[in-house]
C-alpha cells in the first residue's frame, strides 16, 4: 500500500470567518507548491459531521498513509479531543518511521503553523514553528504574501524530502494501515498549558 497523501492538516474546525478562509487559503498555497514535488493529494478532513462517516477509522487510515502533518494551532486546539488524537497518532508513526528507517533525528513529520496565540512547551520546545500569527481576514491571499510564500515553499521542500527518505529506505510504511487506529481519549493527556511568549523563527 503506497502513501496516499503529501500531508494531512490538523486543524480545529470553526465556524467564523478567520478559520474559514485561513484553512481555505493554506490549502490552495500547499496545492500550489506541492504540486511540482508530488502527484499524491493533500488530505483535509471535510466530512467530521456527514451521516455514516466512520471518521475515527479514515482519519487513523489517512494519517499512516500521509507523509506527514500540518498542524494549524489556535488556543482551542489542546481543547478538542480529535485534535489531540490526531497530534498523538503522527506522533507515534513519527516515532515508528524513525525507528525502521534511515531518517535524520532533526527531521520531524509534524509542521506546526501558529495562527493564533502562544505555542505550549508541547509544539515550541522540540519543533521549529511557522509563524502565521499576523494573517487577518484582510490580508491579501498566501500566494499574493511574499512572506508567507517563503514560508508555504521551504514547508513544501520538506515534505518532499522526507517523502525520499521514506521512498528510499526500501520499506513499505503503508503495509498496516488498515490496522492503524487513533489514540484512544482516554490515552491522550492534556498538553502543558504553561503561558509562554510567542517565539517564532526569523
Amino acid at each position: 500500500m503506497p502513501l496516499r497523501y503529501s500531508c494531512f492538516i490538523s486543524y480545529c474546525h470553526g465556524e467564523g470567518e478567520l478559520m474559514r478562509r485561513f484553512i481555505d487559503d493554506l490549502l490552495a498555497a500547499l496545492k500550489c507548491y506541492l504540486d511540482p514535488f508530488f502527484d499524491e493529494k493533500i488530505y483535509i478532513d471535510e466530512q467530521r459531521l456527514e451521516p455514516g462517516y466512520l471518521y475515527n477509522e479514515a482519519l487513523a487510515t489517512a494519517l499512516c498513509q500521509s507523509v506527514c502533518m500540518i498542524v494549524v494551532y489556535v488556543p482551542k486546539y489542546e481543547r478538542h479531543n480529535y485534535c489531540l488524537r490526531e497530534f498523538e497518532a503522527m506522533e507515534r508513526i513519527e516515532i515508528r518511521r524513525k525507528q525502521i528507517m534511515n531518517i535524520s533525528r532533526d527531521k520531524g513529520m509534524i509542521f506546526p503553523i501558529i495562527l493564533r496565540g502562544a505555542p505550549p512547551e508541547k509544539l515550541r520546545s522540540r519543533r521549529q514553528l511557522i509563524d502565521f500569527s499576523k494573517y487577518t481576514t484582510i490580508t491579501p491571499k498566501i500566494t499574493r504574501n511574499r512572506k508567507y510564500v517563503e514560508e508555504i515553499d521551504r514547508t513544501a521542500q520538506a515534505i518532499y524530502a522526507i517523502f525520499q527518505d521514506l521512498r528510499s529506505s526500501g520499506q513499505d510504511v503503508c503495509s498496516n494501515c488498515d490496522e492503524f487506529v487513533l489514540p484512544a481519549e482516554q490515552e491522550v493527556q492534556p498538553w502543558n498549558t504553561t503561558p509562554a511568549e510567542p517565539r517564532y523563527p526569523r
